[in-house]
């Protein structure tokens, strides 16, 4: 049978797969956090000042930024798991899960003096961040695989890539938990960093256990 008519059984038949995607995520996302939280639980704590924090606009800015990443992504997930939607449309979504970011950037850099830019950037703990939001994204990863494993990915790689990058927004949530550098400059470059190495990871490991 050729590749495209393949895809286009796949196409024609699509109810059932994606009912059969969203039942797996149902069930592997649940497990997925527990795994997370449980991973944080163990490695970390919480923030002391977690509850004032509330109240500060860049540590609700980070929950939105984090959040918006792994909503973006699981909708993602769904997306790339039928085989009729293109890796090329994935860069408009990707850019709006990181519009909030932005908008906090711009506010950042016009609140704060410039030569303050660098330390906000800089923070403390980076390699805490590069290391534990991996660590913690382990379990939602496995979960956003699996679950693209029902699917019809058109691309393994670029499927394996948005897995990545769902997990890791799951991963830097729960991380934000622990975290006290709230500057929208360290968030861009050190929870981006982070969210990226899960997204390579994603990647690499689509492209073997995705293909079809």
């Amino acid at each position: 049978m050729k590749t495209e008519d393949l895809i286009g059984g796949l196409v024609a038949d699509q109810d059932r797969p994606t009912i059969s995607v969203r039942q797996t995520f149902g069930f592997a996302l649940p497990l997925a956090l527990l795994v997370a939280l449980c991973i944080f639980s163990y490695v970390l704590d919480m923030r002391q000042d977690f509850v004032d924090a509330l109240a500060t606009w860049r540590y609700l800015l980070k929950l939105l930024v984090t959040a918006s990443i792994a909503a973006f992504g699981i909708m993602l997930v769904f997306r790339t798991a039928r085989p009729q939607h293109a890796p090329v449309d994935l860069v408009k979504w990707i850019l709006l899960a990181l519009a909030p970011l932005a908008f906090g950037l711009v506010v950042e850099m016009a609140a704060l003096p410039k030569d303050q830019w660098s330390a906000s950037a800089i923070g403390s703990g980076a390699l805490y961040c590069l290391s534990l939001v991996p660590l913690i994204a382990i379990g939602p990863l496995a979960a956003t695989l699996i679950t693209l494993k029902r699917g019809a990915p058109q691309s393994p790689t670029a499927a394996g890539a948005v897995a990545g990058f769902a997990a890791g927004g799951l991963g830097a949530l729960i991380y934000t938990m622990h975290c006290d550098n709230d500057s929208p400059l360290y968030v861009a470059i050190w929870y981006l960093s982070a969210i990226g190495i899960v997204t390579l990871i994603g990647a690499g490991l689509g492209r073997t256990w995705l293909r079809w």
